[in-house]
């Protein structure tokens, strides 16, 4: 859709805006400083300091630590171990028979290991084991030969297992399906961060809008009131003169008051306008207590025209709530993978080699193992069957029916988004057709009055038919402040809920 600008970026002066509130504006007291801001310049200072914002952001990071973390699974286990025995034994035996002499063996054995589960798409699990056995035997004295002293004798070994599931475990792990979901679970973050980045602009686009309406509405008012009073001087001279009866004067001091009652119904509008732009903005409100906000663009109208099915194409591939839910349900789909395959029996297919040295010197025992003189290895099943495995089916099943469910939620999300576009696109059109119908109510209305007071004049009307005329073109001019902020507001709406208000901004977001 080709979408023209919508703002012109005409700079109003602070100083006009000055004057337009000199009339005895309590706003321009309060306020020590009038402040003249861009929408640019606001969003800007939003993505800086807006507290939502800045809240928001810490998600990605969490869930990258979490991603992280999740790779603690593939992270290696060693163990170290350090054992001494110390045994005596007597000599058993029959009457008779020989009887072995009794006897004491010593040893003390060493051995690291590391396991753990390998980085691989296959659920590999390894144990390396390494270590020593240092052991000397001492046999009892008997009466033909004194005590005997084997000597110390050692042996070495080293070994490396593996396990490889072929069912159970082989297509996904909880490891595997832990580092899939927090990958995911990033972008799943970023999107939420994103979605309240949009959000956050689009407040402040709305509220950037609502003060140049309440300003321009303070000048409205305000012109009101001059008018009103100079009326009122015109209408005490002719009293004066005895050309206008005094009736007629107090009607014009009655609208005085009322202009002025409603300018300062406006500038409180005005005043509370700009706080709440200063609170999307900034994130110490304190510090801009006495700042006033001062627009310097202004209200337009230009027309767009509306491609419903390409605002509904950017809506369900774009928007933040959209993509969430696709993430989410690519989520749950590594999930329901992990469950299934948690319903097969565990089938392990196990094997090993390892060598070992057995000398009774300890580096002609290290010579075994170079020499790998004493090899030993092993392969092999290994079989787990539960009878019922009652848990791994309802878990599946749990899971099918979550899956569902989100899939339902998925269609739910489409369907609001496609009614919000809807609406959005008719509110627009509508609040264009308003803006023209506004504009040629101003231009008749000053028309009217116009008209109105040259038959008073001539004395063909009364100064209370002027007054009504004069509220009437008042309430025009103000109808079609209203009109023209309306419609730009709805369009910011509309990118909103296609997602495309950043692009169309021209913000580039880096969440991480």
């Amino acid at each position: 859709m080709e979408t023209k600008k919508i703002w012109s970026r005409a700079v109003h002066s602070a100083g006009s805006f000055l004057v337009a509130l000199a009339l005895g504006s309590s706003v321009a007291q309060a306020a020590s400083e009038l402040k003249a801001v861009s929408l640019d310049d606001c969003l800007k200072l939003a993505l800086q300091k807006n507290l939502d914002i800045r809240i928001a952001y810490f998600n990605p990071r969490q869930s990258l630590s979490q991603y992280r973390q999740a790779y603690a699974g593939y992270d290696p286990a060693i163990g170290m171990s350090v054992r001494q025995n110390f045994r005596t034994s007597a000599g058993v035996g029959n009457p008779g028979d020989f009887i072995p002499p009794g006897g004491e063996s010593w040893a003390e054995s060493y051995s690291v290991g590391l396991q753990g589960l390998a980085p691989t798409e296959t659920g590999l699990r390894y144990s390396l084991q390494s270590g020593m056995t240092r052991n000397n035997n001492v046999f009892f004295a008997t009466p033909n030969r004194p005590e005997i002293n084997s000597g110390f004798f050692y042996s070495p070994f080293a070994s490396l297992d593996l396990t490889q599931p072929l069912l159970r475990d082989f297509w996904i792990d909880s490891t595997r399906m832990m580092v899939q979901v927090n990958k995911i679970g990033i972008g799943r973050s970023e999107q939420g961060a994103r979605r309240q980045v949009i959000t956050v602009v689009a407040q402040v686009a709305l509220a950037y809008h609502d003060l140049i309406a309440a300003r321009e509405n303070v000048r409205v008012q305000s012109k009101a009131v001059e008018t009103a009073e100079r009326r009122l001087a015109e209408q005490k001279k002719r009293v004066e003169v005895g050309a206008l009866a005094p009736l007629d004067e107090k009607q014009s001091e009655a609208e005085v008051y009322r202009a002025k009652a409603d300018l300062l119904q406006s500038e409180a509008r005005l005043g509370d306008a700009s706080t709440n732009l200063r609170n999307f903005i900034n994130d110490d409100l304190g510090s801009w207590d006495n700042v006033l906000l001062n627009p310097t663009l202004m209200l337009t109208a230009e027309p767009v025209a509306f491609d419903k099915k390409d605002s509904w194409h950017k809506a369900l591939t774009q928007s933040p709530d959209i993509v969430d839910a696709r993430l989410l349900l690519d989520s749950q789909k590594v999930r329901l993978k992990f469950t299934k395959n948690q319903l097969f029996p565990q089938l392990d297919l196990l094997g090993g080699y390892g060598v070992i040295g057995a000398e009774p010197s300890f580096g002609r025992a290290l010579q075994d193992i170079e020499d790998r003189k004493l090899p030993n290895h092993f392969a092999g099943l290994r079989l787990n069957f539960p009878l019922s495995n009652r848990n791994a089916r309802e878990t599946h099943n749990q899971n099918k029916l979550e899956q569902e469910r989100l899939l339902l939620s998925y269609k739910r999300i489409e369907q609001n988004l496609m009614r919000d576009i809807d609406i959005s696109i008719r509110s627009a059109k509508t609040a264009f057709e308003r803006v023209n119908a506004a504009r040629k109510q101003h231009e008749f209305a000053a028309q009217a009055l116009d008209a109105e007071e040259k038959k008073l004049a001539n004395g063909k009307s009364t100064a209370f038919q002027v007054l009504q005329i004069q509220r009437d073109l008042t309430s025009a001019e103000a109808s079609e402040i209203n009109a023209l902020s309306d419609y730009n507001k709805e369009l910011y709406r509309l990118s909103q809920a296609e997602g495309d208000i950043l692009n169309k901004l021209g913000i580039v977001l880096d969440i991480r």
